[in-house]
């Protein structure tokens, strides 16, 4: 493949890159043994205001300098002269004594304006874990099972404390408003009902103990 060959193809996915991704997303691709003429296809110009005849950024006057051309450049950060944000990725080529290289520049600026709305709009003054269910036995289910994970064993091996800490952590939360709360907490704990309101009643004589 020849050099005018190889520029070609390179046309051709040049404009097929800049037409899948849209305006945001410039191809260019540039001769690097022409580096102050060195653009010679660009698609969606715009996006850094450079046009066919211009010269290389100072980044691809650096990487010939350095000769680093074997080396690609994927996915590092940008910016136009207007301040826009740009992802940038820079692929070399070289055949025989041909050195091109393909430039890709997607201008970010407004998907990181989106984020940080996005990001304000999402952030909460406090941690309040919050669990919306469709009726009570449900939201009581979803406690007992938390409630379980808090003392990491079943209802057979619990110790009075864990049953003690567990009632607590329910009775915080509301599960006793619940109707026939108690009787589900006592059928789940392998308890009496008489026995969960002891537990109420030593955990609010002793409020700190079971927190």
């Amino acid at each position: 493949m020849d050099k005018t060959e190889l520029i070609d193809l390179l046309k051709r996915i040049g404009k097929g890159i800049a037409s899948m991704f849209g305006d945001n997303c410039e191809v260019l691709i540039s001769d690097l043994d022409n580096p102050e003429n060195s653009i010679i296809a660009i698609y969606n110009g715009h996006v850094t205001g450079r046009k066919i005849g211009d010269p290389l950024s100072e980044l691809g006057f650096r990487t010939i300098r350095k000769q680093e051309i074997e080396k690609d450049l994927i996915n590092y950060k940008g910016k136009t002269k207007e301040g826009a944000l740009v992802k940038c990725s820079t692929f070399h080529i070289q055949v025989g004594d041909n050195r091109l290289a393909l430039g890709i520049n997607y201008d970010y600026t407004y998907l990181d304006m989106a984020q940080s709305a996005l990001r304000g709009f999402l952030e909460t003054e406090e941690e309040v874990d919050e669990v919306f269910v469709e009726n009570s036995r449900e939201m009581l289910k979803n406690l007992l099972e938390e409630a379980d994970k808090l003392v990491g064993k079943p209802p057979s091996l619990m110790s009075k404390d864990d049953r003690l800490k567990i009632v607590s952590y329910l009775d915080e939360r509301g599960a006793f408003l619940v109707q026939r709360g108690v009787k589900i907490v006592a059928e789940h704990l392998n308890v009496s009902r008489y026995t969960i309101y002891n537990y109420l009643n030593e955990i609010n004589r002793n409020k700190n103990k079971y927190k």
